[in-house]
């Protein structure tokens, strides 16, 4: 499961050049994305992007729902990321993305390598977490 940061490169907003290096490895493996990310990539759009190129992300949204699977977080996950949150990680959506991929033994990618920090030192298992220097 990809976090916000690997869906930005198809709505054409410039972004971190390992996000770049493991997109090119994501020909290689089922991805995943919640609707959540979706959202926080257009607040993101919205603050970087003149209107006049809004069509370019209307293209990139098309690419990621034909290319990658939309997934639903499990009520448990919506419920363990509220935890997170009491437990001082104020990014929701980054503790949801979290809890979706322990709750659906799916991998998660980012690369926020400060919210592994936290769930380390908090106590979270991070065995279902990657970043980008993972890949070959």
């Amino acid at each position: 499961m990809a976090d916000t940061s690997f869906l930005l490169p198809a709505m054409g907003v410039e972004v971190e050049r390992e996000v770049i290096k493991a997109i090119e490895h994501f020909r290689e493996v089922e991805v995943c994305y919640i609707e959540a990310c979706m959202l926080e990539a257009l607040w993101k759009i919205l603050r970087v992007v003149p209107l006049e190129k809004i069509k370019r992300v209307e293209e990139g949204i098309n690419a990621i729902i034909s290319t990658y699977k939309l997934i639903n977080p499990p009520p448990e996950a919506y419920i363990n990321a509220c935890e997170l949150y009491y437990y001082g990680h104020g990014d929701y959506i980054d503790n949801l993305l979290y809890a979706t991929s322990r709750e659906l033994d799916i991998p998660l990618l980012t690369i926020d390598r400060a919210f592994i920090k936290f769930l380390k030192k908090k106590g979270f298992s991070t065995d279902n977490v990657m970043t980008p220097d993972k890949f070959p």
